[in-house]
């Protein structure tokens, strides 16, 4: 009786796999960068984007009369910034990861913690950003909080994060699924 409807049963299930993949991508649920095997989602990355833009766009209006013509940024310019950030990102949070260990959440979670009682914060957030607090947390704080730590391991070997990032983004594996954006082995770069 089974093998009657098995034809249906394949059809019927090659289209529910079909609207699935249909909803997650366009819910952005789909790698746009990939960071030694740690993929980046273009919903992160548009929801970052997103936010960026929105703060320079408070920074332009605020200081309108400071900021030349040939200095504002372009949307492109503030995609590869993203980009950039979101690359950075992985690569502390995962040699954070193997410096510390299980200890790490609890230390971020230290840091982070004393933000989220301050109301006027959350506010600002939204204004600013655009984000929710925990957005916010998410994108900023953590990815920050991160880096403090591991900044502070570094110095205790004598070493700085910013060169210790030079020399991270040489050895890393970048993946781009981008046609704007090349990575030349240290950084991205705009394709003309």
């Amino acid at each position: 009786m089974i093998a009657r409807y098995k034809p249906y049963i394949v059809f019927l299930s090659f289209i529910a796999v079909g609207l699935g993949a249909f909803f997650l991508v366009s819910a952005g649920y789909y790698p746009i960068l990939v960071v030694n095997n740690r993929i980046v989602s273009a919903r992160t990355f548009w929801k970052d984007y997103q936010a960026a833009s929105r703060y320079y766009q408070n920074i332009v209006k605020t200081y309108s009369q400071a900021i030349s013509q040939e200095n504002v940024l372009t949307s492109t310019d503030i995609q590869l910034s993203v980009l950039e950030q979101l690359i950075e990102n992985n690569l502390v949070s995962k040699e954070v990861e193997r410096q510390i260990g299980e200890d790490l959440s609890s230390l971020v979670k230290t840091k982070v913690d004393k933000f989220s009682e301050d109301k006027k914060l959350h506010e600002a957030v939204a204004q600013l950003y655009g984000f929710s607090f925990g957005d916010f947390q998410e994108e900023i704080l953590i990815p920050q909080a991160e880096r403090e730590i591991l900044a502070g391991r570094l110095f205790l070997k004598g070493e700085k994060l910013d060169g210790w990032l030079v020399q991270a983004k040489k050895s890393a594996r970048v993946i781009l699924f981008s046609p704007k954006f090349h990575w030349n082995g240290e950084k991205l770069e705009n394709v003309k």
